[in-house]
């Protein structure tokens, strides 16, 4: 197991509505626990020393999932206004608690285990690498890292702006990928329908 890394925030954002799934798709039932607990599980294993769980439309729903997790809650009473207000609250969390670092993962991709959260933390390169995203099957995106230089950057985003999009705006940053074999890490569940096709791809991947 890798050591751990005290000045690095792992940060779950599970903030949004689920619109598209009409109830809140990360305390349903999924392969014997929720989609919240697999990605705090994922988190808490991880050689982050911070926890935190970024909370909103079902804050009050999650607290206490959150609270048996043993994480830290932080609530976005502005989650309505899309992802960014979600990264903005994770990050504003890690730079006030002193944090490094915060790596940012969604609560609704079900393949993130801790051994690509320690791959990511891995992936860091020392001073290097202000960045670190995720990569399969020729994509990349989330979970992602973000050195403390990246912070300001990131208290910029609004909207449905992820965090990957401040490459865009800042393209000096530098950045490093971090490959990763199996595509699946970036399913994630939005209907009804994905719900029960990824609980079963995850029952056969046992």
């Amino acid at each position: 197991m890798m050591r751990r890394l005290s000045r690095v925030c792992a940060c779950v954002l599970a903030a949004g509505g689920s619109r598209r799934m009409g109830e809140c798709k990360l305390l349903m039932p999924f392969a014997g626990s929720t989609l919240l607990e697999r990605a705090l599980e994922a988190a808490a294993g991880c050689a982050a020393e911070g926890v935190v769980a970024v909370t909103g439309a079902y804050a009050d729903e999650m607290a206490p999932v959150v609270r048996r997790m043993g994480a830290r809650e932080v609530r976005n009473p502005s989650w309505a206004r899309g992802q960014a207000s979600s990264v903005r609250a994770a990050v504003l969390h890690a730079a006030c608690e002193g944090f490094d670092a915060v790596m940012l993962m969604v609560a609704d991709q079900p393949f993130v285990t801790r051994s690509h959260l320690d791959a990511l933390l891995r992936g860091r390169d020392g001073e290097r690498a202000w960045a670190c995203l995720s990569a399969a099957g020729g994509r990349s995106g989330n979970p992602c890292l973000f050195d403390k230089r990246c912070f300001p950057a990131l208290l910029e985003l609004q909207g449905d702006e992820g965090a990957r999009s401040l490459f865009r705006r800042h393209s000096g940053i530098p950045v490093r990928c971090v490959h990763f074999e199996d595509a699946r890490l970036f399913e994630d569940v939005d209907t009804p329908e994905d719900l029960a096709r990824l609980e079963g791809a995850v029952a056969h991947a046992r």
